[in-house]
């Protein structure tokens, strides 16, 4: 998208007073309550294991867990223990769950939603201290389970076009054009603030620069938890070092007193988010079915098929939490998210014109009247209006915007005289179409302004991402000369943490 074009559109949005819906259709899919979890995090200070976790289904109450003392890996591990259940259960884990997981297709699409990307990064954090722990205690296995599933949301949540693991601040970017800079987007509050916080202007500016200053992300506001958390946390350690239960009762619900609302608010700024985007009244992009389909496929491969051959006693290999050692595996996965994006590009753009004017403003097709049909060997003339320079070229492939599937192929473009020349690849009608699926030779063809977009060529780096991941014999390929420092790691709460491996 062109930054002209966003500029336009939030002035725009300034003068309506309001934020602006963003495009003609919803592109965003949102579950049913029943496939939808919400989770939010709290963590301490620079601490990366959370301190507390609210939970639960948006028409449910959530339920709040905390710890008195974030630096204490047995609390965080008990805490950890009571919330893995659900969420395990919540994506059909196969002890955890009555739902068969091999029945992925049939299957409804479960969610996460979180409030923004700090909270995506909880995950990552959970990951990298229980998904390879060797902590011998109680509910240890659930820890894994919890610890690989949570790596595996982080690594989707980063795959283009995804429908699994959303983020509150930016579904609502995504379906609303805000009158405000990039970076004062990021809060969750700000946006809603914009959305309901009165009837003009004034009221709605303000009602978000209040909500600005309270914050969403999973750290608290400095001066709240150094003078109102921190004197508890002095008070549980205390009661700790002299072994006095009753004092570390009291001190552990006075914490929870305190950061439950912190909790609750961030986990209700989720849930109202969700409740504006099931009250839109535009109707959701006919591209998003393939993309919550492919998100299922892709999340059953990255983790229900390792579920469930570790519940049947099999070799589940999950991913590193730490990094990708694998050099082809990693080139792979490069080659895997430019398909993606493409992918994502391609549905929704056919279904949603504003996407479409994105596109044609950024070059990628052109707005063009069909002046001539060849009833002979199959060729189109084609002169075209917008935009002035196209990135267009010979050899270059076209589809008409609505009809994904009705493909041309560029063999001549004159740009001095705006016209070009391209061959239909189809000859039978395709129905599903209607007026915009007819045989290629047609003439009804003839005259008609059309809009013709850019094919995205993600079948080709389909091709590539498996090319790349599979292993040369050549011995100068790139991937085979690379050689990676390989560590093994230990969880955050192992014992030995990092053990270097000698180099060769």
């Amino acid at each position: 998208m062109s930054e002209s074009l966003e500029t336009i559109r939030r002035l725009r949005a300034w003068s309506e007073g309001k934020p602006t819906p963003r495009g003609e259709k919803v592109n965003v899919h949102v579950g049913d309550d029943d496939d939808i979890l919400i989770v939010a995090f709290l963590r301490m200070g620079g601490e990366s294991r959370p301190w507390g976790v609210a939970f639960g289904k948006p028409e449910e109450k959530p339920k709040i867990l905390t710890v008195a003392e974030g630096r204490n890996r047995s609390r965080v591990g008990d805490m950890m223990v009571e919330f893995a259940p659900v969420i395990l259960e919540h994506f059909r884990h196969p002890q955890h769950s009555v739902e068969d997981l091999s029945n992925w297709e049939s299957n409804s699409h479960r969610q996460v939603w979180l409030p923004g990307p700090t909270h995506v990064e909880m995950l990552h954090y959970i990951a990298l201290s229980f998904a390879r722990t060797r902590w011998d205690r109680d509910g240890v296995e659930t820890l894994k389970a919890l610890g690989n599933l949570a790596n595996c949301l982080y690594i989707e949540q980063q795959r283009p076009g995804q429908q699994t693991v959303l983020t509150a601040a930016s579904a609502l970017r995504e379906t609303h054009v805000f009158p405000a800079s990039s970076v004062r987007q990021a809060h969750l509050g700000y946006l809603l603030g914009w959305l309901q916080g009165g009837r003009n202007r004034e009221t709605r500016l303000a009602a978000a620069r209040a909500a600005e200053n309270i914050s969403v992300a999973t750290v608290l506001d400095p001066d709240f938890e150094r003078k109102k958390i921190q004197p508890l946390v002095e008070e549980w350690g205390r009661a700790n070092q002299d072994d006095d239960e009753k004092g570390r009762a009291a001190a552990e619900a006075s914490v929870k007193r305190s950061l439950s609302p912190e909790l609750l608010r961030r986990w209700e700024l989720t849930r109202d988010s969700i409740t504006h985007l099931r009250s839109d009244k535009r109707s959701s992009n006919p591209g998003l079915a393939t993309l919550v389909s492919f998100s299922k496929k892709e999340f059953n491969r990255g983790w229900g098929e390792k579920a469930l051959n570790e519940n049947e006693g099999g070799d589940a290999f999950w991913p590193n939490p730490f990094t990708d050692f694998n050099t082809r595996m990693a080139a792979g996965g490069f080659h895997q998210r430019v398909a993606d994006e493409q992918k994502a590009r391609h549905y929704l753009v056919h279904g949603d014109r504003e996407l479409q004017r994105e596109e044609l403003a950024d070059g990628h097709g052109i707005i063009g009247t069909v002046i001539s049909v060849s009833s002979g060997d199959p060729e189109w003339k084609i002169k075209f209006s917008y935009p002035e320079l196209p990135t267009t070229r010979q050899g270059s492939y076209l589809v008409i915007a609505g009809a994904p599937e009705v493909r041309l192929t560029v063999t001549k473009i004159d740009l001095q005289n705006r016209v070009l020349i391209a061959v239909p690849q189809w000859r039978n009608a395709k129905r599903k179409y209607g007026k915009l699926g007819l045989p290629s030779q047609d003439q009804a063809w003839k005259g008609r302004a059309l809009v013709f977009l850019d094919d995205q060529p993600f079948g080709l780096a389909d091709r590539l991402a498996g090319i790349a991941r599979r292993r040369s014999d050549d011995p100068n390929e790139i991937t085979n000369i690379m050689r990676t420092r390989q560590r093994k790691h230990a969880a955050n709460d192992d014992e030995g943490a990092v053990v270097p491996e000698s180099e060769e």
